[in-house]
């Protein structure tokens, strides 16, 4: 239930109180966020300086995580440089935008390994329950899609963004 290098839970277990917390929110009435991360450029650790050091970043990056985690959320290495961030009932957008944020900024901060000193950053995607998924599948998807997006703007963070409908886009074209 725990990846070995990191020490943080694993997928299974990050879905599994991401179902919990599903569950949760629909009788308490929350909100949750689910934040997908990706570290910039990461590969080029490992070709450059190795396995053990690229091994060595990713367990400072999940320290850093979990830092900043409350006892209620989680945090999941998806795998390879990816990882999962589930925030339990956050009060507002914003303030999900502020803690992702203060995340980015920690694992941003230099990373000294010996004589090396690594600065990773990571792309975040952002999807929030119940406006961009009511399951877990969805959600992850759809804040997979955003940490895509912000890749692609080079941006600290992306919300989920809803493709326009087709109807909508031919009414734009047409006005």
């Amino acid at each position: 239930m725990h990846d070995q290098k990191t020490g943080l839970p694993n997928r299974a277990l990050f879905d599994d109180r991401l179902t919990q917390a599903i569950a949760g929110a629909e009788r308490h009435g929350w909100t949750l966020a689910v934040m997908f991360l990706d570290l910039d450029r990461f590969k080029l650790v490992n070709d450059t300086h190795g396995h053990a050091a690229g091994d060595a970043v990713l367990t400072v990056v999940a320290q850093r995580l979990m830092s900043h985690a409350r006892d209620e959320d989680t945090v999941c290495r998806n795998g390879g440089d990816e990882f999962l961030y589930l925030l339990i009932n956050p009060n507002t957008r914003e303030d999900v935008a502020r803690i992702a944020g203060l995340v980015r900024s920690a694992i941003a901060t230099p990373i000294d390994l010996g004589a090396l000193q690594f600065a990773i950053t990571p792309s975040i995607g952002i999807a929030l329950y119940p406006d961009h998924g009511s399951s877990a599948e969805l959600l992850v998807a759809h804040a997979d899609a955003a940490m895509y997006r912000a890749k692609q703007l080079r941006s600290a963070c992306e919300f989920f963004e809803a493709p326009a409908a087709p109807d909508a886009v031919a009414r734009t074209l047409r006005a």
